[in-house]
């Protein structure tokens, strides 16, 4: 076995996903307990009246949350070279690097810790910095790193949007302003003054603060609140269609890969593969968990991506793994099943519906031989369909 390099180690450990060792796993789950500490610690500093020993203590806190994040980042710049992106001759380098979105937040709940020391009365920054730790677990949430793309894919048309809000606002304030100026001079007599009218009536707020006396400036808000729930339903559809985007490469991508794991798809070209993402579904199964039961329909089959099945046969059992796959007998010759399919470990299957099956082998003659020639073969070898 090759040996692992320190740095490459090093690199392993801190990286999300790269390697789901203990060590790794524990560097992770430690970092996250940190990130979520030293944000509660921020926000119990700011409450009035604590003793002054538990204030001590937050400090004392906050320094050793410091010190680890600035030992953390000290490691992942160390670690660059290892890096498929950044690191390398060919990488994009170490100032692309510390620009990286993840390599801000990182760099930015170090700055609480400097702070501290040089600077302990600026308080309003480092609580600033402090909460913005918050942003960190986006290295270890796929979840918030979603919405992370989702907005740098889509920041065009939300900058569009943003704009034709702020048309709408000016527009808003300007009417406001000519209707009522004149019987509301202290609240409307500029459109700067104003504006705070449009802001909280074009988000449907209404403080009640300020609100139109005359028939047509009530007539008028109508319309600036109509317009406001309009126009906050296009960046809410901009953002959605763009996580349904996302969403589907995700899967497309998990599902490339599965397939690729499967032999009986190994010669089917780059068009084929990607017909049959679109066709097949991915499931998961705990251990233990029956898959199908023996009388069933037989509406679909299954191919092992990861993970062990046991096929329960009147006979015998039989162990499918990786590779393998089963309920072609049920689909193929329109009978029940015969036998129950349970998961000995936690295991990652396909799933392609029956009519799927035939359409794909119609336009995939080696996949139909592939499949009849393995359901003749499992007849033969236990004289009854599995």
């Amino acid at each position: 076995m090759a040996r692992v390099s320190p740095r490459h180690r090093a690199y392993e450990i801190i990286e999300p996903g790269i390697k789901r060792d203990g060590v790794a796993l524990l560097f992770e789950r430690a970092s996250i307990v940190i990130i979520l500490a030293s944000v509660a610690g921020a926000a119990l500093s700011t409450v009035a009246g604590l003793d002054r020993g538990f204030l001590d203590d937050l400090r004392i806190g906050e320094y050793a949350f410091g010190l680890f994040f600035l030992c953390e980042y000290a490691a992942r710049l160390w670690t660059l070279p290892e890096h498929p992106v950044f690191g390398g001759e060919r990488g994009r380098g170490l100032l692309s690097y510390m620009l990286s979105p993840l390599m801000l937040l990182d760099a930015a709940g170090v700055v609480p810790f400097i702070l501290l020391l040089v600077r302990p009365e600026a308080s309003a920054p480092i609580l600033i910095f402090q909460v913005l730790r918050f942003f960190r677990l986006a290295r270890y949430s796929p979840a918030l790193a979603t919405v992370g793309r989702v907005l740098s894919n889509e920041w065009r048309p939300l900058v569009a949007a943003g704009l034709i809000g702020l048309g709408l606002l000016l527009v808003a304030a300007t009417g406001m302003y000519l209707i009522e100026h004149d019987v509301q001079p202290q609240s409307l007599g500029s459109i700067p003054a104003a504006m705070y009218w449009a802001v909280v009536t074009v988000v449907t707020v209404g403080y009640g603060d300020v609100v139109p006396i005359t028939p047509l400036g009530k007539l008028f808000t109508g319309f600036v609140m109509l317009c406001g729930l309009i126009f906050f339903a296009l960046p809410v559809a901009i953002i959605a269609t763009g996580f349904l985007a996302e969403i589907r490469r995700r899967d497309f991508i998990v599902n490339y890969g599965m397939i690729a794991r499967v032999p009986a798809f190994a010669e089917l070209d780059g068009a084929a593969l990607a017909e049959l993402v679109s066709l097949l579904k991915a499931r998961k199964f705990p251990s233990d968990t029956i898959i199908i039961r023996k009388g069933d329909e037989g509406d679909s089959m299954y191919f092992i991506a990861s993970g062990e099945v046991e096929v329960v046969l009147p006979r015998q059992s039989i162990r499918l793994q990786e590779g393998d796959f089963f309920g072609e007998v049920a689909v193929l010759g329109r009978v029940k099943r015969t036998a129950t399919v349970i998961a000995r470990r936690n295991s990652e299957l396909l799933v392609l519906d029956a009519a799927d099956v035939v359409k794909f082998m119609e336009q995939n003659p080696r996949v139909e031989t592939i499949l009849r020639e393995a359901m003749t073969a499992r007849q033969k070898s236990h004289e009854e369909p599995t």
